[in-house]
């Protein structure tokens, strides 16, 4: 019996020994866990990022117009404010396609992060009406509103260095289609006025009041004319689109000069198509103003 004591009195201390490994092996376990936790919660954020930045990639750069529409999508749905930047970037590149840019526009709207509005804003008179539609849309979407026209016209770029100007011309325009004017004035405001100044011998005025227009041609000593850009009605007929505009040129004073027209048609276009009435309209602009430019050498 006494033999059988000392066992059990050797091995109670065994037990003992492995209860306290146990526990200080439970504390170093948990430790272990609380130092990693903040490690995984920071590898998450890199995560994110690494998927802003992945997206960021694939609007750029990806060949396919439909993957950078769900790239561009999946930015607005990131709630990461390093996604206003590439998609404010692709708003602005006149060269993407409209389907892209309509996305990003939307994805601006949805992210509504710091710097989103800004960018909308200063897109509000974008080429594409269904871009200007949308950007309206986010817009709203953030609570603000698109500003209004700028009374001093277009944003155009500067006339060429060193360029002198001969004439001083200001640009009314009529529109006599249904659309609403916020949709057809810009546009041919863009093409008229930017396109008439970067030419650098037409100084453009947006001030086209009569006596305005008088004083500063007197002072300036430049030949001063009026142009008056009229949009006709559109006209959809037999599967075709036609646009026809009219260019009616005066003095400052007001004086008929003359007047130049043009009609363009675009084939297949059998229902309304706001792109493509905008298109056709930029062209006979274009196609006004660069016959009045070869009237003014």
């Amino acid at each position: 019996m006494l033999r059988d004591r000392d066992s059990i009195d050797q091995v109670m201390p065994t037990r003992v020994t492995l209860t306290a490994r146990t526990k200080r092996a439970r504390r170093v376990l948990l430790a272990a866990v609380l130092c990693v936790a903040p490690i995984v919660a920071s590898t998450g954020d890199v995560q994110a990022q690494g998927k802003t930045a992945f997206l960021a990639e694939q609007l750029r750069k990806n060949t396919d117009f439909r993957v950078r529409v769900d790239a561009a999508l999946k930015l607005g749905t990131s709630d990461d404010a390093a996604a206003v930047k590439p998609l404010c970037g692709c708003l602005g590149d006149q060269s993407e396609v409209e389907a892209v840019r309509v996305a990003c526009a939307a994805a601006l709207g949805k992210l509504k992060k710091p710097g989103g509005d800004g960018c909308l804003k200063e897109h509000t008179g974008d080429k594409s009406s269904k871009v200007r539609e949308q950007v309206t849309t986010s817009l709203k979407a953030l609570g603000g509103a698109a500003p209004a026209a700028s009374a001093a016209g277009p944003s155009c770029p500067a006339p060429p260095a060193g360029s002198k100007a001969k004439y001083f011309v200001g640009v009314g325009i009529s529109n006599k289609t249904s659309r609403p004017d916020t949709d057809i004035k810009p546009i041919v405001e863009q093409q008229v006025v930017c396109k008439l100044q970067s030419m650098g011998r037409f100084k453009m005025t947006a001030d086209t009041d009569p006596k305005k227009m008088a004083a500063a041609v007197s002072k300036e000593k430049l030949d001063g004319y009026f142009l008056n850009v009229s949009v006709e009605p559109i006209q959809y007929a037999g599967g075709n689109l036609k646009i026809s505009m009219k260019l009616t040129i005066m003095t400052h004073t007001r004086d008929l000069k003359g007047e130049i027209g043009k009609s363009l048609s675009m084939p297949g276009v059998g229902s309304p198509s706001k792109s493509d009435e905008d298109d056709l309209i930029k062209m006979a602009a274009e196609k006004l103003v660069n016959d009045f430019a070869g009237l003014k050498p």
